[in-house]
Parts: structure tokens; C-alpha cells; sequence
């Protein structure tokens, strides 16, 4: 968006000022919210509706579960087919943010490190990175 400054007593506008869309960061963390921006948002303090505040915090506290907190080097111990549903609501609250925070916000996608081994794809092999 651009935004007229005006100055003095005619308030004439004399430049412009283009004011940058909010940029954020979707990627949920152990015992922390979903969004970021530098810092964990307070869901209530973004323009989103009750209900998907709701369904944010519902996913958040499903972050929680990915670990075994006595033994984290374990790594995700969740089943495959909780982790993919987990990773899969999580892409669809990622739409349902950018849509109600339209087009002043800009979200990012960090949902990849919860993404699981199972959704990523077959890994590139040297042929085909050189073909030759």
C-alpha cells in the first residue's frame, strides 16, 4: 500500500510512503505459537477470528507430541499417519491465516520440519542433478 504524508497547515500531501506488507513466519515451535516475526505473536493481536485462534492453539499443542521429552533425541516418535494428518492440518491453517489476514500480511511457509520423511519425495540422485 502507499500512504500520502502530508505536512503543514495546507495537508497537501507532498511524497508518498510505501508501506511494506507484514511479513510473518507460519512454523509451529515446542510451547510457542505457530506465527512469528522475529518473535512469537500473540494470536489475539492479529486481526484472525476466534475460531481459527482455536484451531491454531489446537495445533500448537500437537507440536508437543512430536517428541519424547525424556529421550528428544529420538526424533519425531509420533505415528506416520498422525504425522502427515498433523503436517497436513497444519497446510490448510496456513491458507486459512493468509486468507483472513489478506493482503497486508505476507505468511511464509516453515511447515517443512515438521513435513514427514513419507511426504517429502524420493531424494535427487547424482544423474540427476549431472546429466550426462
Amino acid at each position: 500500500m502507499v500512504y500520502p504524508v502530508c505536512c503543514g497547515l495546507t495537508g497537501t500531501p507532498h511524497q508518498e510512503i510505501d508501506m511494506a506488507k507484514r511479513k510473518l513466519y507460519f512454523s509451529p515451535e515446542y510451547g510457542e505459537g505457530s506465527l512469528w516475526e522475529g518473535y512469537p505473536l500473540d494470536y489475539t493481536e492479529l486481526p484472525l477470528s476466534q475460531e481459527l485462534v482455536r484451531k491454531l492453539k489446537q495445533f500448537d499443542r500437537g507440536c508437543d507430541n512430536i517428541l519424547d521429552w525424556s529421550d528428544p533425541g529420538k526424533g519425531d516418535i509420533r505415528p506416520q499417519s498422525e504425522a502427515e494428518e498433523h503436517y497436513l492440518t497444519g497446510l490448510r491453517l496456513l491458507e486459512m491465516v493468509r486468507a483472513e489476514l489478506g493482503a497486508d500480511y505476507e505468511v511464509e511457509d516453515g511447515l517443512d520440519w515438521i513435513k514427514p520423511e513419507s511426504m517429502r519425495g524420493e531424494p535427487e540422485t547424482e544423474t540427476e542433478n549431472n546429466p550426462e
